[in-house]
């Protein structure tokens, strides 16, 4: 499977993903078959982004999602660096401006966001890569991880998949409410009211 099958692959499977304003799937040339997400910016504008999973593989049950654990289901990985080069090249095409980047949970959640770091810290400190980051927050993600992903990224976003710990169990048996999921909530809020913007993206949490 070269690249670009395996992008059309995985921006598919990213559309189960909370997102920003709404996806289309593109139909024009080399993005063919492509997730995208329109961003909507402060100033009412909106900015195109590649959607995508780092990778299809999971761990987890969740009830709703096409990609659970058991399900049949065609899977495919990206490593860091390829993604990282398919972000800057689509973008420096004009294509996108900025990437959406998730994950399926594979070897657990703190694995999984030690590669969406690793994503990250390459497209901004080896590729220089100063357009839009979001990345997504792996369930049971680690303070430093929680930071290093704050310090790199222009937003994030957690999937708490329920309102409360005990509807969770329902739709997502393998994950936390309270010990994965709203542990890194109040992590976050705890390094934006303790923590000097200075080494954040652009200044500003």
């Amino acid at each position: 499977m070269d690249n670009m099958e395996k992008l059309k692959l995985l921006s598919s499977a990213s559309q189960i993903e909370a997102g920003e304003d709404g996806c289309r799937t593109a139909n024009r040339g080399r993005l063919d078959g492509i997730v995208l997400t329109h961003a909507a910016l402060p100033n009412g504008k909106t900015t195109t982004l590649l959607k995508s999973l780092l990778t299809s593989v999971c761990e987890n049950n969740c009830l709703y999602c096409p990609m659970r654990a058991g399900r049949d289901f065609r899977r495919t990985t990206f490593q860091p660096k390829a993604f990282a080069q398919i972000v800057v090249n689509l973008t420096k095409a004009g294509l996108i401006q900025g990437v959406f980047l998730s994950s399926g949970v594979a070897g657990g959640g703190i694995r999984t966001q030690d590669r969406l770091i690793e994503t990250a810290e390459i497209l901004r400190f080896k590729l220089n890569y100063q357009s839009y980051i979001h990345l997504k927050i792996m369930p049971g993600a680690e303070f430093a991880q929680l930071l290093a992903s704050m310090r790199l990224a222009d937003q994030l976003s957690i999937n708490l998949e329920a309102p409360n710990a005990a509807r969770l169990p329902i739709l997502a048996p393998n994950k936390q409410f309270k010990n994965e999921l709203m542990r890194s909530i109040r992590t976050i809020n705890y390094i934006r009211r303790n923590f000097t913007s200075d080494t954040a993206w652009k200044k500003r949490w």
